[in-house]
Parts: C-alpha cells; structure tokens; sequence
C-alpha cells in the first residue's frame, strides 16, 4: 500500500511539473535568463507540491500503464505551451516597439547582446524588456499566471489531445493581436516621426547650403527620448493587460 502511494505521488506530480514546468519556461520574466535556472526549477519544484492536493482530484485513476503514462507526459507539456505561447508572443511585442523607435530616432546602429534573445538587439527594445520583466512581478501579473495554469485543469483534461485545429487559429489570432499591439504602442514616434522629418524638408528647402539631416540629428534623439518618457507608462500599461488577456486566452483556448 505504501509503495504504491508513493508511485502514485511521484506520477502525479510528475504530470504536475511537466505543464507547470514548461509553462512557466516559456512565461515572459519567468523565463529570462536573469533568473538562475536553478531558482526556476526549484520554484517550478516547490509550486507542484504546493498544487498536488488542489489537483490530485484532476488525474485519471491509478494504475496505469507505462505508454499511457508517457503519452499522459507529451501532452503534459503540450499543453504547457499553449498555455504561456500567448503571453510570450504578445511579449515580444516589446522587439517590434523597440526596433522601430531606435530605427525612428536614429539609433537603429546601436545594438546590445541580449542574452535571452541570443542575437543583438537595439537598446531601446533591452531597456523595454527589462521594465516589463519588472511590470510583471510589480503588477503580480505572475501571480494570474499560475491562477491560469490551475484553471486550465478544467478545459484541458489530463490526457486528452486539444483539438490541433483551435490551437492553429489561437496562435494565428495571438500572433495577429501581437503585431496589431506593436504598431498601438509605437504610433506616437511614428507620427512624432513624421512630423519631425517633415520640418527638416522644409528647412532643407528654405536652407539648401545646411547640412539638416546631420544637424538636426542630435534633436532628434532627443525629441524620441522624451516621447518615450512620456508615453512609457501607457506601453507598459496596455502590454500587461495584453499578456493578461493572453493568459486568459491559453488556460481557456
């Protein structure tokens, strides 16, 4: 009796760490490498034993056999990525933001080694990722997170494949909404932009011996970091919320 209590346990959990795990590999901040990956896997660790009572009731009955237990393992972490693909997509929103606005003001040439990407990217994007890392965890957006992964117990049966053809439409949609946040959130230094390299035409033409474009550069990082300044808030606003409703979105797809 006591040995198969205890397989049963290890199973169990097992299922547990597998969608709890590879969720939160994937979950924005969670996952960056400024957390040590023992610090991940200790909390992934911890946070199964912390849910294997609330979910024990969620499991299929055992015994089982060794086939349905590694079928029941793939799934685990199928569904683990499902769960936190949203969010990430809707994350790397922040890339997009950051490219075009070092691109609009004139610093597309300064790139930074961002180790989680693995490729370079610009400063701004780095500076935006590091105030939505601390977004999430200042706005326990995390917290929703995990709430997300203990209800998807209940629309994701432990075991049981998700239809491949909702996934394909949810990442479509998700990766659509993500593109469509990305140009919601840079259109101030679009227009800004605009604006701006409009004026310099005009002083070309009435100062055709200036060189504009090479004096004005200089106004022109400094309008784009005071836009920033401005309107940093609202990106980080309105991205929390996207990766709110995309936590929503893949613990009830």
């Amino acid at each position: 009796m006591l040995q198969e209590t205890t397989t049963e346990f290890v199973i169990y959990l097992s299922l547990i760490f597998a969608r709890l795990g590879t969720a939160l590999h994937l979950f924005p901040a969670i996952s960056s490498v400024y957390i040590l990956m023992r610090g991940r896997l200790i909390l992934a660790i911890a946070t199964s034993l912390v849910l294997y009572p609330v979910l024990y009731e969620h499991f299929p009955k055992y015994p089982f056999s060794t086939g349905a237990y590694i079928t029941y393992l793939v799934i685990e972490i199928m569904i683990g990525i499902v769960i936190s693909i949203a969010a990430k997509i809707c994350f790397q929103a922040l890339d997009i933001v950051g490219a075009i606005i070092s691109m609009q003001s004139g610093l597309s040439a300064a790139m930074f080694f961002d180790p989680n990407h693995k490729t370079q990217i610009s400063l701004i994007s780095n500076f935006l990722f590091m105030m939505g890392y601390a977004a999430i965890f200042a706005t326990d957006t995390h917290y929703l997170f995990l709430q997300g992964i203990v209800d998807s117990y209940s629309v994701f049966k432990v075991g049981i494949l998700p239809d491949t053809g909702d996934l394909s439409h949810f990442i479509s949609t998700t990766v659509n909404q993500s593109f469509i946040l990305a140009f919601k959130l840079v259109s101030p230094f679009i227009a800004v932009s605009l604006g701006f390299l409009i004026s310099n035409g005009v002083l070309s033409r009435l100062m055709p011996n200036l060189q504009v474009f090479f004096v004005v550069t200089p106004a022109q990082i400094w309008v784009m970091f005071v836009v920033l300044f401005i309107v940093v808030n609202f990106i980080l606003a309105k991205l929390i919320e996207a990766v709110r409703v995309a936590i929503k979105m893949g613990s009830f797809v």
